[in-house]
Formats: C-alpha cells, structure tokens, sequence
C-alpha cells in the first residue's frame, strides 16, 4: 500500500463511514456499543464475538452470534466491517471480505500480522488505505486504519435472509415476488426444514428481493439463482437450469396457502431430477453408475423425495439415470453438452457420462456469432481469421429455419448479456470448422479451460478481445465449442448431424 502512503494522513469521520450502513462489529463488544454506532447512523448492527450462542440471534436493535471461525466474518449482508483480534485474519483470503465497502482495523501492531496479505491485494487493486478515523468506544475515542474493498464478485449465489426468522416467514417476506422456493416447502411450512433455502428468480424481482431483505442485519444462508444466471446468480458460472426449465418452473408456480411459492407438480419433479443428475448430488454418485434406488445418493431422504414428488406429478419414479434423460428431453429442457460441460468441473459422474469418449477425433470445432449491435457486420473478418488456422466445412446465418433449435440448443439455450442491447446477445452467423493440424493444450490452458481439446480453439478469446474496442469488459462476441464432442452436439442444433462429410472427420 506504498502507493497511497499520504493518504495515511487523512482523516475520516467516522459516522460518514457507518451512516446508512450495515455493521459488522467482530470481536470488539467489549469495545464498540451498539448504541454510539445508532448514534452515528448505522441501519444495524452484527455483533460477532465471544457469546454462549451459536446461532445467531436479534437481542433488541442487534444482532450478535458466537464467533467459532474465520468464516463468521462473512456469513452476512454487513456493507462495514470493524475487526478485532484474530478476526482480522479475514483479510487474508479474498472471499471473506469481498463484499464489504470498508473494512477498519485497530491503528496498532495486530494489523502487522495481515500485512502480507494487505500489501498483495493493494498491489491488486483490492484494498485501498484511505486514511484513519478516530472510533468512539467504551474506552474513548482510539485511531483505526480505514480499507476500501474494491472486488467484482463473480459469484453471487449464496445469500442471506434477516436473521430471527423462520424459514416459512422469510419466504412469506417475498410474498409478490416472482420467485419459486425450490424444495422443501412442506418441511418449511411445517417447521421441521432447518439449513439453507434454494430460491429461483427472475431477474427484474432480484432488485426487489435485495430491497426486502437488505435493510436489517440478514445472517440465515439462501442459494439464490436466477432465470438466466445473470450477474453471478448461477451455478458453476452458468445458468442453475435451461432457459425452458427456468421459465417452465416460475410460469407454473404458485403460492401454497402457507405463503410459500412453489412450481406445478409435474416441473416441480421435473426440477428435481436436473437437480440429482446435474447439480453437486451426483458429485457423490459414483461414476458408471446406471441404477437409482435408496442407495444411489449420499443423503438418505434424496430418493424418498425423488418418489414423493414423481407420484404428486402422477409419473413413474425413474429407475435409472437413463430415465431422467428421457424425461428432460421429452420436456424439451435437457440441458446441452457445453452446459453440461460446466456443471462436469469436480463432477466423476458426469465426466464419465457425457464425455469419456476415446472413438473421436480432436479437430472439430463450431463457432457463432453473436449480436451485440453489430448485426453480420463481423462475418468477413470473423471468415478472414478462422481460415488462418480451421478449413471451413460449413457456415451460414441463423434463419428462421434453424433459430428455435439453435437458440434453445447451444450454449444452454442461455444468450443473456448485460453488455448487449436489451440484455440478450443471439446468434446471428455459424461456422463448423475442421482443424487438420490441432495443437496440444498449454498447462495454462489445462488449468483455466480444461474441457477444451484443442489450443487453436482459443481464437475466440482473441476475437473477443478485439471486437471490444474501448469496452472495460470482453464483449463475448464469439461462442464456441470446447471440444469435437460438443462441436457434434451443435450439428444437431444445426441440422447437420448426418452430414457425413461432417460427421466422419470427427471418427
């Protein structure tokens, strides 16, 4: 933090720093009332310390939870954050303070032993020294140094419901919204569900739902995804269902007579099955296996609720993972090889499913254009630059023929974008690509793209880049395949499958 060394001079006030915000006081009750942070305009309070209580709980205008790790610094929706003795070994991983605004430290020798963190991510650009304040505490008023986080979150997903609530009444908080509580809601309505609530949105009740629950301290855990995993409300850095599921999912739902949204049976089942078969369930669900019984998953009540919820939908209980497949497809919300191919990442099962293949060639690759305002404009250079290196075996715009299987299909039937025009950036052009020369992956791409087959298929990055132009973010102009499995999957969405020019290159 060499870089703002002058600003170690500058002094804050303390109440601007606090006012309005949500407060995290960890390990520090000895020191900060709850009442001066009132006083200085603080919305609420989070005590995190040395109390008899393990879960957290409201005790008049605060809320205070026992302090048992590291990781309690963060299990909340606090905007600042005061850390006290060891607590401040939050600012050693990222995570953990990611989402504060500022972070104030004691001015004393303890900061000294997070220093190597702190000078990392001020080279980073992630904490800023902004100077010191002067803190009113039972002890008088003593100097803290004031950080200011500065870290884009990815992920989004976990958040936090206000504490003291049952899970029945938080979900009764949301009432209007266009949500749907994913499972459990009988458990809720009666009591019984503790841990945490699975929550679909649509993206336009987001802000809604951030403004129903962001005005008090909020420490019960939510996993919250929305419609088109937009803005880090997904699951492996894609979206938690297909589009056709999502919108399947919140069309049907409505409100139980305890105040709980739920979807229609049959998608409710529907739902449900994705979640076994591609979600973190089937981490534990031994590779090869073929079979579902009481047996198949790691918790015991998975497959009691896989039958309760097949006889409300009145369908069959699947027997196998073969019947789930035969079922999402038939419902035209199976997902597509290159989804499947995120939801695979420290998945065995779904890895040996979908893509332990030894009888294909590496060279085959699909790429499309995207539209971000510029229409077909990029065709020709796009043609241009794949030509260095792929022969091109077919290409042609998406047409009224083609557009429903392709925008469903490829890329999860997901073509969201906040960087385009009204949100959504489709595919307007198409290539299928053979690389008679592929090149071997390099150990930088083995480690941030390991689905890939091919290096030269890394062209997209570049193109991304320089379509950019002045743009802070990469405009994701090009989609592509990662792999010749995935390319072969997209000729189903294009009509090409039994191109056998196409088709036999690849075996």
């Amino acid at each position: 933090m060499s870089q703002q060394s002058h600003s170690s001079e500058t002094s804050l006030d303390f109440a601007d720093l606090v006012r309005d915000q949500l407060v995290l006081v960890a390990l520090g009750e000895d020191r900060i009332a709850s009442s001066v942070l009132s006083e200085c305009g603080a919305k609420d309070q989070l005590f995190v310390g040395d109390f008899p209580n393990k879960e957290a709980e409201r005790q008049e205008s605060r809320v205070v939870q026992q302090f048992t790790r590291i990781a309690n610094v963060r299990t909340n929706n606090c905007t600042v954050a005061l850390l006290h003795g060891r607590s401040i070994f939050a600012l050693t991983e990222k995570r953990k303070f990611a989402k504060f605004r500022h972070v104030l430290l004691p001015y004393n020798l303890t900061a000294l032993a997070v220093l190597p963190g702190l000078l990392r991510y001020s080279k980073r650009g992630n904490l800023r020294l902004l100077g010191t304040t002067k803190v009113p505490t039972l002890r008088g008023e003593k100097r803290y140094l004031v950080l200011e986080v500065n870290l884009p979150i990815r992920d989004q997903r976990r958040q936090y419901g206000p504490t003291g609530l049952t899970p029945l009444q938080l979900m009764q908080q949301l009432s209007g919204l266009r949500y749907v509580a994913l499972r459990w809601s009988e458990m809720m309505e009666s009591g019984e569900h503790d841990g945490d609530i699975d929550i679909l949105l649509d993206q336009e009740s987001l802000i809604q739902f951030h403004q129903r629950y962001n005005q008090q301290i909020c420490t019960y855990p939510l996993d919250v995804y929305t419609d088109d995993g937009q803005g880090g409300y997904n699951f492996k850095s894609v979206p938690y269902y297909t589009a056709p599921l999502a919108k399947q999912i919140l069309d049907s739902a409505s409100e139980s007579p305890a105040g709980i949204r739920v979807a229609a049976p049959y998608w409710r089942f529907l739902g449900f099955c994705y979640h076994l078969t591609f979600h973190n369930k089937s981490e534990h669900v031994t590779a090869g296996t073929q079979v579902i019984d009481a047996s198949t998953f790691h918790k015991p009540h998975y497959y009691p609720e896989l039958k309760r919820l097949a006889e409300l939908a009145g369908l069959e209980v699947p027997r196998t993972f073969d019947d789930i497949e035969q079922l999402l497809k038939k419902a035209g919300v199976m997902p597509s090889l290159d989804l499947i191919g995120f939801y695979s990442r420290k998945n065995e099962f779904l890895k040996k499913r979908y893509f332990d293949r030894h009888d294909i060639k590496v060279g085959l690759a699909t790429f499309f254009i995207r539209d971000f305002g510029q229409g077909m404009a990029p065709v020709n250079e796009v043609r241009a630059r794949l030509l260095q290196t792929f022969t091109i075996l077919k290409e042609g715009p998406v047409t009224e023929e083609n557009r429903e299987r392709i925008l469903e299909g490829v890329r999860g039937g997901n073509w969201s974008d906040s960087l385009a025009p009204g949100g959504r950036a489709e595919p307007v052009y198409w290539f299928v690509c053979w690389d008679p020369h592929p090149q071997p992956l390099s150990a930088k791409t083995k480690r941030k793209h390991p689905r890939l087959d091919n290096e030269h298929i890394r062209l997209k990055d570049t193109l991304r880049e320089e379509f950019s132009g002045e743009n802070a973010k990469s405009l994701r102009i090009i989609h592509s395949s990662d792999n010749t499995l995935e390319a072969l999957d997209h000729l189903t969405h294009l009509g090409l499958d039994d191109d056998e020019s196409i088709t036999s290159l690849a075996r």
